[in-house]
């Protein structure tokens, strides 16, 4: 009976989508942007979709974070190492705002030495300006977020 049921939501699933495609509801931006602004993720635009592949590339080596133990103890938690970053941090946007004031703990310049050290030539800075552009749409969603907060009800 466990199969049937299962097969019987997929199918319903199936018909609904089709339908709703059929007549032009939920598609776009607006239509993602009400799904997911409660979530905390923006949309990427076309040019942040083609450099996503790019930024996406650390392999946890740890070379990025030799020598960063001065940096860490200067931010008082807020920056765990770059390696922390590439892998972590800038990989969850609802978590951007944070990994946003990791970067700025690094800052760009030490991202450009790290750069160099980088075997899989990860594009640092180029991430910590997507992060950082993401955080900031992250504080422009919150108050339009704070009427559609969900319920504990």
């Amino acid at each position: 009976m466990g199969r049937l049921h299962a097969l019987i939501i997929l199918a319903w699933a199936l018909v609904r989508t089709v339908v709703t495609n059929l007549l032009g509801g939920r598609r776009g931006l607006a239509a993602f942007q009400r799904s997911y602004a409660a979530d905390r993720v923006p949309p990427v635009s076309l040019e942040e979709r083609a450099l996503l592949p790019l930024l996406g590339g650390c392999v946890a080596c740890g070379l990025c974070d030799v020598g960063e133990g001065a940096a860490r103890v200067r931010s008082g938690g807020a920056y765990a190492g770059v390696m922390d970053l590439m892998l972590a941090s800038s990989r969850s946007m609802p978590d951007f705002d944070a990994a946003a004031r990791s970067f700025a703990a690094v800052g760009d310049a030490r991202l450009a030495e790290l750069e160099t050290r980088c075997p899989a030539r990860v594009p640092m800075r180029q991430v910590a300006g997507f992060v950082r552009g993401k955080a900031a749409e992250l504080t422009q969603l919150e108050p339009a977020r704070a009427g559609h907060g969900r319920s504990a009800a």
